[in-house]
């Protein structure tokens, strides 16, 4: 096999790939593009993996494509077989740089030609190329690649991991001082460490999402002013929940200026794309005024006791080889976290799924799962695609839990036993929570307060199927916990390990194991089987 390198249609050099594990250094095209090209025989491919996916595709398509650069994901495509063994993982360094990877299919040759374009400014350092054709699991390959990445010195404040609630599904905009400060007091008692005001805060109008209102929702975005009629003593609100003993956290979104907004007549110049939902996107080219949004931003930690920022929407930049963005989209991130921590070296800064990517981990202090109201089993499959993205260790969020009033109380546990391959976070209107609810909620959050040294800081195993994930487990020092999606995976799941162990039913039967306690969706022990939403103890 051969990397080749192109540029403008000419081929100028060559590389070997012999080994199962090379790693080949590129030096970018003095041209500013560099074309990298493989051909990967078809045999034994059953399935791929792109940054993306939430699952493992158990398919073969003729065309795979996707971009990648600082603000949303990265250069890394693995092949594999039905049992998720890894076939071909390819994958590059140049995380900032804007990244396009195009694998087609020739047929008639029995192979994907795969053709990767890296944009590079002028005198850009050298970049690596990691071809990896281990026969192991995908999974571990993609760890393989984080591990030849220059990880920085990483420093997650103890809050980091504190469970969240947030405002946003429970009332959207409609968010008001009291409000919030009726349903801080529930969310303490039930065990919660930070809240989150999520978008609403900075304008008059109490209102919901709606395809009416979508239409304009984001008009008035961008100067970041707290509504005085809704937070009237925003300073004194903060600390009234605050001494609750919960974080206080506000949504921001650095890349959206509404139309109606004073910063948009400033600089309407510098936005980029047609209007959408009221707002326009800013064009992080305008290297000057990017600073300006940041000073507004940071005046915020600056002005009010805040413990940290939700940093929303960074992956409305999208990435392009025709218009890279991505280092200087990198740059302004990298400003932005710096102006944060200014105020608050220990601020909590949390970044969405997207842009949930090793290239971001000095940037953040957590990462969530994106928007999945009612979907306890997609919130679990995006869960478990940032961990193995970026790896143990790291402040994984749930998106915020959110079910129908009337929902059974097994797929409510089964909602919080999904959150736990992350950080638990809810958005319910607590104030109209049943009894039966409250146990349910404070009950698993008990359990994730009882095993955060192993949920936290324990050693990850995500087992993909051709369905999704399988199982995901973590092994501390003395217990193994179990997230069982797949009954028939439950041996394996639970594997070899010492100490105690623990497994938590996410699927929809029951399930039993000799010499195991069994307990329900409230953490009441019960006879036999662990029903759907509950757990067994070994």
């Amino acid at each position: 096999m051969q990397l080749e390198l192109w540029s403008d249609g000419v081929r100028y050099s060559a590389s070997a790939v012999a080994s199962e594990f090379e790693i080949i250094t590129v030096t970018p095209h003095r041209s500013g593009i560099t074309e990298l090209r493989l051909e990967l025989p078809v045999i034994d491919i059953q399935g791929y993996w792109i940054p993306s996916n939430r699952t493992s595709t158990a398919r073969i398509p003729w065309v795979i494509e996707f971009t990648s650069a600082a603000q949303r994901d990265f250069p890394f495509i693995a092949f594999f077989n039905s049992a998720q063994e890894n076939r071909y993982s390819i994958g590059l360094d140049c995380l900032p740089d804007d990244v396009r990877i195009i694998a087609k299919m020739n047929q008639e040759a029995c192979r994907y030609e795969l053709n990767i374009t890296v944009t590079s400014p002028p005198g850009a350092r050298p970049f690596k190329v990691i071809v990896n054709r281990r026969r192991r699991l995908w999974t571990e390959c993609l760890a393989d690649w984080r591990n030849e990445l220059p990880r920085p010195e990483l420093n997650f404040p103890p809050a980091a991991w504190e469970p969240v609630f947030c405002t946003w599904y429970a009332v959207h905009a409609a968010v008001t001082a009291g409000w919030v400060e009726e349903t801080a007091k529930e969310a303490a008692e039930l065990g919660f460490g930070t809240y989150i005001i999520d978008d609403g805060w900075c304008f008059d109008e109490l209102k919901r999402v709606t395809p009416e209102t979508l239409r304009d929702w984001y008009e008035m975005i961008g100067d970041w002013e707290v509504s005085e009629k809704k937070f009237p003593d925003f300073t004194g609100h903060i600390r009234k929940v605050q001494a609750f003993g919960l974080n206080y956290m506000i949504w921001v979104t650095p890349f959206l200026i509404g139309l109606k907004s004073k910063l948009y007549q400033e600089i309407k110049s510098c936005l980029s794309g047609e209007c959408a939902e009221g707002r326009r996107v800013f064009d992080t080219a305008h290297v000057e005024t990017g600073r300006i949004i940041i000073e507004k931003i940071a005046s915020l930690m600056e002005t009010y006791p805040l413990d940290g920022l939700k940093v929303d929407f960074l992956d409305y930049v999208m990435p392009s080889v025709d218009e890279p963005r991505g280092r200087l989209t990198h740059d302004f991130i990298r400003e932005l976290s710096a102006a944060i921590r200014k105020s608050k070296a220990d601020a909590l800064i949390e970044f969405r799924q997207s842009y949930a990517t090793p290239a971001m981990l000095p940037y953040g202090t957590q990462f969530r799962a994106g928007d999945v109201p009612f979907d306890f089993i997609d919130n679990f499959q995006r869960l478990a695609q940032i961990r193995i993205s970026i790896g143990d260790g790291v402040p994984i969020h749930a998106d915020p839990m959110y079910w129908h009033p009337r929902e059974t109380a097994a797929n409510i546990s089964r909602h919080l036993i999904a959150s736990l391959p992350g950080v638990p976070m809810l958005s319910m209107d607590l104030t109209r929570l049943s009894v039966s609810e409250k146990l349910i909620i404070a009950h698993w959050l008990d359990f994730y307060r009882c095993h955060r040294a192993t949920l936290n800081l324990g050693k990850w195993e995500i087992r993909y199927g051709a369905a999704g994930v399988n199982w995901a487990a973590v092994t501390g020092e003395q217990e193994r916990i179990v997230i069982l999606a797949e009954p028939h995976c439950l041996a394996e799941a639970l594997g070899n390990s010492a100490g105690t162990r623990y497994l938590l039913n996410l699927t929809a039967e029951p399930l039993s194991h000799p010499n195991a306690k069994a307990f329900d969706h409230s953490g009441e022990t019960v006879n036999g089987a662990a029903p759907s939403g509950g757990y067994l103890q070994l």
